[in-house]
C-alpha cells in the first residue's frame, strides 16, 4: 500500500514548504517546531485535557509544515527502532486511535494525583503517557506533541515537570517511550527515571 502522506516522486512527507529532501525537511521542521513549542502552552491553556487538546497541540506545532497537522493518522505505520534491534512498536491501528486515546485520557483525568509521592506519580504517569504515545495518533510528530501534553497536564495537576530537562534529553525520552511500548517486553524504568527527575527539578 502506497503511503498517501508521501510525495509520489520522493520518499518524503508531503509538506507545505514543498521540500523533497528528507534531511532538509528534518532541519526545517526542527527549526519551526522549536519556535512553536515556546508558546504552545498559552495557545491551549483553556482547553480540557482530552483528545481535542492533543489535536490542538499538534496543529499548533506542525501547522506551518503539514497540511494534516492536528488530524488523526489514517494509515497503519511501522518504524524500525534501533533500540528494539530493528523491530517496530505495535502502534494503534487507525480505526482504534480515537478509542485508545479517549480511554487513556480518561484514566489520566480520573487518577488522584495529589495523594501520590514523586516515584509513585512518575510510575503511574509514565505508564499512561507511554500508552498515549503508543497509540501514535499522528503520522509524524507524536513525541513532541505527547510530551508537550504531558508537561501541561503535570503542571495543571500539581507535579510540574522540568521541560528543559526533557527537551535536552529528547533522544533519551523517545527511546524510553519506545522501550515502554514494547508489548510483553516493555521496560518502564527509563521513562520513570526521567519523569521522576523532571518532577523533582520542576
Amino acid at each position: 500500500m502506497r503511503d498517501p502522506y508521501l510525495y509520489e516522486d520522493a520518499p518524503v512527507l508531503r509538506n507545505l514548504l514543498n521540500i523533497k529532501d528528507a534531511e532538509a525537511l528534518e532541519l526545517a521542521e526542527a527549526d519551526i517546531t522549536y519556535l512553536r513549542l515556546y508558546d504552545v502552552d498559552g495557545v491551549v491553556a483553556s482547553m480540557p485535557f482530552d483528545l481535542s487538546r492533543l489535536l490542538a497541540i499538534h496543529r499548533h506545532i506542525f501547522g506551518d509544515i503539514y497540511e494534516w497537522a492536528g488530524r488523526l493518522r489514517t494509515i497503519p505505520i511501522v518504524k524500525d527502532e534501533k533500540i528494539l534491534g530493528g523491530d517496530t512498536v505495535r502502534y494503534s491501528s487507525p480505526n482504534r486511535i480515537k478509542r485508545d486515546c479517549d480511554t487513556i485520557l480518561k484514566k489520566l483525568n480520573e487518577t488522584k494525583w495529589a495523594s501520590s509521592g514523586v516515584q509513585e506519580t512518575a510510575g503511574v504517569f509514565a505508564g499512561l503517557i507511554a500508552a498515549l504515545w503508543q497509540a501514535h495518533p499522528f503520522r509524524e510528530g507524536n513525541t513532541r506533541t505527547v510530551i508537550a501534553f504531558a508537561t501541561q497536564f503535570a503542571e495543571a495537576h500539581g507535579f510540574r515537570m522540568d521541560k528543559t530537562l526533557l527537551k535536552d534529553s529528547a533522544a533519551y525520552v523517545r527511546n524510553a517511550l519506545v522501550k515502554a511500548s514494547d508489548g510483553q517486553y516493555a521496560e518502564y524504568d527509563y521513562l520513570i527515571k526521567i519523569f521522576a527527575d523532571a518532577i523533582q527539578r520542576g
